[in-house]
């Protein structure tokens, strides 16, 4: 599905009403949730003076960790729940592949479980976008999943049994990922694992360069 389709996705009520129950529903999430949180914030590794972009806020899992902050979502009800969650963040109805903001205006960006959603296309859209916004040397911080027949094969059938709220995952390969932000002008910095139950979750931390 298109970049479109993901942005109309997210707007919905349904999704909006049952996203944090469902991604923090069993104490097996609760838990993978407490790591992710913690390699993304030991990556971020945000300072007091440096002004960092949050694309895809959501509900504000990972907002109401980061203090002063931009937080940009497309969902009006989710900027709500993230600002009920940091009061401390500037919440904004925006793009993420058309930010309002000016070239250069950003130390870093992260973005937690968003652009695992997106194809190759519009990945490189997003990329370019944060690449304009963000300071030369700038930090970002995403994650992908890695590329695993076992898990899209299950992943397939669970969704349908349990009617779970979740859009398109596209994997990708170290290689593909590398090959792409390679391309998109940022480098290779660290990159973190964090081991699901099947498959892998890739979280990179890249400069733009």
């Amino acid at each position: 599905m298109s970049k479109e389709k993901f942005k109309e996705y997210y707007q919905d009520d349904n999704v909006t009403g049952t996203y944090d129950a469902q991604r923090l529903g069993t104490e097996y999430r609760k838990q993978k949730r407490q790591e992710e949180l913690k390699i993304f914030l030991d990556l971020l590794n945000k300072k007091d003076n440096e002004k960092v972009l949050e694309l895809g806020a959501s509900s504000g899992f990972l907002t109401e960790h980061l203090g002063v902050v931009t937080a940009v979502d497309t969902s009006k009800e989710m900027l709500k729940i993230t600002k009920r969650r940091n009061p401390s963040a500037t919440v904004l109805e925006a793009d993420m592949f058309k930010l309002p903001f000016s070239d250069n205006s950003f130390d870093k960006i992260i973005t937690m479980r968003v652009w695992t959603h997106l194809n190759e296309d519009d990945l490189r859209l997003a990329l370019k976008e944060s690449k304009r916004v963000l300071k030369s040397g700038g930090i970002l911080v995403f994650d992908t999943e890695e590329k695993n027949l076992l898990r899209r094969f299950i992943h397939f059938f669970y969704k349908r049994i349990f009617k779970i709220t979740g859009y398109k995952i596209y994997p990708y390969s170290i290689k593909g990922i590398k090959k792409i932000l390679s391309e998109e002008g940022f480098g290779w910095k660290i990159c973190k694992f964090l081991n699901h139950r099947i498959g892998r979750q890739i979280i990179l931390r890249v400069t733009n360069i």
